[in-house]
């Protein structure tokens, strides 16, 4: 601080003499051009006078001895006189500034600096009753030359300033920097300095508070930002204005399979070359909000890209990327089980519809009647089935209020079941056993129910005769797990995948013989998503398969 006094105080001496020096050229130069334009206003007019009563006014200018160039113009910006220069190979002055205001408004005038900017010339032009413009010029001494010649005067002077400045700079700065060197700026209030720093260092006290209370809601608006951001299943990057990163979460990282820490302050185009996304993103930093479905990595996102305003001017973007994958397959899932529904609900319908017809015609033979009434009623046996599967699957999509969950025996459950197959176990010659002992899961009494029996009937279906079918229950620490085993036809190893699927047939000509609807173990599937429960499947052609139902420990 003492060296910036002592720099102020020679700087301050320094500036007032250049000022001072530099003010009183001006205020001479000011009056001498003033007392200059005068001078040529007044000689115009004298001229003019004389040239309108002189019987020749070019030869009356050819007569005239004076220090002042004169030059006079036609209406068209020819040159006809010029006391100074040989007019007649002069270029045409229609443009010059004082000879078209003066054209104009009757009198005009101007300066213009010569090459070397020491010298500058006065115009003064006054339009003639007759059409002609007469100009006086009046060449001195610009500002630069006027400075130029009092320079001498002026160096002594700053010599002389410079010398007394520096010693009473360097005194004045040591004396005054003293007591503020002694400042104890941790503890404003406890110094005993100058009163003028009394306001400030209250001030300073005050600010300290401020602060310390700023920087920690700055630390924990961060931290909560930033655990918020984290935490985002959702991408966030947010861009400057230059398309910069400035920060990006972990989902959003992840997204674009890159590491987030390392792109920040890079370029968007670092981390995504997609053009559609860096249109949305100029888009943006003009104003204008807008969004995009895209597809990366087998999954598709929607990405919302929005301008960021502060004080009405755009500094930046923000996008938010969404995962939709999901709603994708459920919207392809959607339209895939309407034309399957369609295409179901149309082979029922159309038996039946051929069998009426041809008893409604009286094709059929009288002995045919009872068959095709049979086939009839059970066309529409499979018709119902499937339309109460359909709306049973509908229910299960539609996540209604199923009630409260009770505690359900399996064993009992299962047990009642498997009375209601014997009829069909026995007659394809198939032995059904229930193996482990009572435990309880906490579900929906119905549902499992329904569940259950779809496993059962699949097993029994496609089991051939003289087969076997085993359900096993068994509890462990962590739940209780439901196995049902068949010495079936089997499922091969590409279809795995896909056997939980609606309307998904593994062998579409078997499931037309035993009437299956192909919606049993989709709604097994959705029944277990109900429960929390795990589904996996074991099968291979000609050994039969296996599916196991892992349910969660039921809460006390």
């Amino acid at each position: 601080m003492g060296k910036r006094i002592f720099r102020n105080v020679v700087f301050t001496a320094i500036l007032t003499v250049l000022l001072t020096a530099a003010l009183i050229v001006l205020a001479m130069y000011d009056a001498h051009e003033d007392s200059v334009r005068q001078e040529l206003m007044q000689e115009a007019g004298y001229i003019i006078e004389a040239m309108e009563i002189s019987p020749d006014p070019n030869e009356y200018l050819k007569s005239l001895s004076t220090n002042n160039r004169i030059t006079l113009v036609a209406g068209d910006g020819t040159v006809i006189f010029d006391n100074a220069a040989d007019f007649a190979g002069m270029e045409n002055h229609a443009l010059r500034p004082e000879i078209v205001k003066a054209l104009i408004e009757g009198q005009g005038e101007s300066t213009r600096p010569s090459d070397t900017m020491a010298l500058t010339t006065l115009y003064y032009a006054e339009r003639m009753d007759n059409g002609q413009v007469l100009r006086i010029a009046n060449t001195r001494l610009s500002v630069a030359g006027a400075f130029v010649g009092v320079l001498p005067l002026i160096i002594g002077m700053l010599l002389g300033v410079v010398l007394l400045s520096l010693l009473i700079a360097k005194r004045a700065a040591r004396r005054i920097v003293a007591p503020i060197n002694m400042l104890n700026l941790d503890a404003p209030l406890e110094n005993d300095a100058y009163d003028e720093l009394a306001p400030l260092l209250s001030r300073m006290e005050k600010q300290h508070g401020e602060i310390r209370e700023h920087v920690k809601a700055l630390e924990t608006a961060r931290s909560e930002l930033s655990a918020i951001m984290d935490n985002m299943r959702e991408g966030m990057i947010l861009l400057d204005a230059k398309e910069h990163i400035l920060s990006m979460n972990q989902s959003a990282a992840d997204i674009f399979d890159v590491a987030a820490s390392s792109h920040i302050g890079e370029n968007l185009l670092s981390i995504s070359r997609d053009a559609k996304i860096y249109d949305l993103v100029q888009q943006a930093l003009k104003g204008d909000a807008g969004n995009l479905t895209t597809q990366h990595n087998d999954c598709h996102y929607q990405i919302f890209v929005s301008p960021v305003m502060c004080n009405a001017q755009i500094r930046g973007a923000v996008l938010l990327i969404l995962d939709v994958t999901q709603r994708f397959k459920a919207e392809e899932s959607r339209r895939e089980f309407t034309a399957n529904v369609s295409h179901e609900l149309k082979t029922p319908l159309t038996a039946i519809s051929g069998f009426a017809e041809i008893i409604r015609d009286g094709i059929a033979r009288p002995e045919d009647i009872q068959h095709f009434a049979g086939m009839i009623l059970k066309e529409s046996a499979r018709l119902i089935t499937l339309v109460n599967d359909i709306l049973e699957l509908s229910q299960l999509d539609e996540k209604h209020d199923f009630g409260q969950m009770e505690s359900v025996d399996l064993r009992s459950l299962l047990q009642g079941l498997m009375d209601d197959f014997a009829l069909a176990a026995k007659q394809k010659n198939l032995i059904i056993t229930l193996l482990g002992e009572k435990v309880h899961v906490s579900g929906y009494p119905v549902m499992l129910r329904e569940m259950f029996f779809n496993l059962i009937d699949n097993a029994v279906k496609y089991t051939p005769e003289g087969g076997s079918i085993t359900m096993h229950i068994q509890a462990h620490g962590d739940g209780v797990c439901f196995v049902i085993s068949d010495t079936g036809i089997g499922i091969a190893q590409e279809h795995h995948a896909h056997v939980f699927e609606r309307f998904y047939r593994v062998d579409k000509s078997h499931s037309r013989q035993t009437g299956g609807t192909g919606l049993g173990l989709a709604i097994v599937k959705h029944i277990a998503l109900i429960h929390h429960a795990g589904l996996s499947l074991e099968s291979s052609p000609g050994k039969g398969t296996a599916i196991t139902i892992e349910f969660m420990k039921e809460s006390a």
